[in-house]
């Protein structure tokens, strides 16, 4: 990815138009659970392409992206490395504590914090300032699924209060593959599980995000409506 091309006439109009169409889906939710569309981030996931689309998102003035893999987000970062403004790097992924140190100070949020362990990696590696962080909460009993369970929250966030470098913001959690109204549960119990001092909720994406809204979220993670008709996509 060291050498790229900006996005086609014709892509960067349609990326125009996809941007376009998710800001008007967040006002319309925002709207019918009377809430102002300024209390939600919309993160970009950036995993789906290249730093054309990035770059194209920039100029659009889009800041947040998200990313599920280390080597994708360290190939962008160096790709739009000087660009101004410069985006925000948002792990959306689980972030394995192996992997921590490479991206310690490129990261801006880290949305999966799952373990102390991986806090600790972390603030060993940082020299930028304190990283915003929310907890990753796990919403359904998969043994596969990262994440901390309720019971085990309260003791976790005081733990990382100990920690000089981790800012928690919140809670984010990712609910069973499904159909937009079954995330609604698992949406309600992550805010209902949201502890006082604490007021971001990192939920929903592309399928689901009105439900979200509706639920309380403040961060969404979109990419599939914002990459299609896109050449390739």
């Amino acid at each position: 990815m060291s050498s790229w091309s900006p996005l086609s006439p014709r892509d960067q109009a349609r990326l125009a138009e996809n941007l376009a169409a998710v800001r008007a889906r967040i006002a319309r939710a925002c709207a019918a659970a009377g809430r102002d569309p300024a209390e939600v981030q919309l993160v970009a996931v950036s995993k789906y392409g290249g730093p054309e689309i990035v770059a194209g998102l920039l100029e659009l003035g889009q800041r947040d992206f998200g990313e599920n893999r280390v080597p994708h987000l360290l190939e962008l970062h160096a790709a739009l490395a000087g660009r101004d403004p410069a985006p925000r790097w948002h792990m959306i992924g689980h972030l394995q504590r192996n992997k921590a140190k490479k991206v310690a100070d490129v990261l801006d949020v880290l949305h999966s914090l799952d373990s102390l362990e991986l806090a600790q990696q972390l603030v060993s590696r940082r020299t930028v300032g304190p990283l915003p962080c929310y907890v990753q909460l796990k919403l359904a009993d998969d043994a596969g699924r990262s994440g901390v369970g309720r019971d085990e929250l309260e003791g976790f966030l005081a733990e990382l209060r100990q920690l000089k470098g981790i800012e928690p913001l919140g809670l984010m959690g990712l609910p069973p593959a499904g159909e937009p109204e079954e995330a609604r549960p698992h949406f309600q119990r992550l805010a209902a599980a949201l502890p006082a001092g604490l007021s971001g909720l990192s939920m929903g994406m592309t399928s689901d995000l009105e439900v979200a809204i509706a639920e309380g979220a403040t961060c969404v993670r979109v990419g599939r409506a914002l990459y299609a008709g896109l050449s390739g996509f």
